[in-house]
């Protein structure tokens, strides 16, 4: 008995017969869902919309000026705390967890750095959800 060779690769034994065009065709070139060779998938799929760059729509454009405007502010404020010599205080930036400086030259730095971690740890995490939830559309 011969085996006879997929239709459209040629090299390995056809096994399977396209639903579609009735071509004989092996495990590789045939897809198993539809149960249809690969040039007939090719067709019959439907046109795959092509992913556009990322663009900056006018809502995240928004979110982000919110979120930059607000870490500024909380820099100057901070920044005049520690020039000022004030005597300590309370930095609450939703969904962050309180800071509390108090008085004394190594509190205000610390806080800065600490806001200033926070803040890159959070851009880190909304780049990369966002990243995540795009790949899996």
């Amino acid at each position: 008995m011969q085996v006879k060779l997929c239709k459209i690769c040629g090299k390995r034994a056809a096994r399977y017969v396209c639903q579609e065009c009735g071509s004989q065709v092996c495990e590789v070139c045939l897809d198993p869902h539809m149960w249809v060779c690969s040039e007939c998938y090719k067709r019959l799929r439907p046109e795959i919309a092509v992913m556009k760059p990322f663009s900056w729509s006018m809502p995240l454009k928004l979110f982000l000026l919110g979120f930059l405007l607000a870490f500024v502010g909380i820099v100057f404020v901070m920044v005049a705390g520690f020039f000022s010599g004030g005597s300590g205080g309370l930095i609450w930036v939703l969904p962050f967890p309180p800071i509390i400086f108090g008085v004394g030259w190594p509190y205000p730095v610390w806080a800065v750095v600490l806001v200033v971690a926070l803040t890159a740890l959070g851009v880190v995490l909304f780049v990369l959800f966002r990243r995540q939830a795009r790949n899996m559309k």
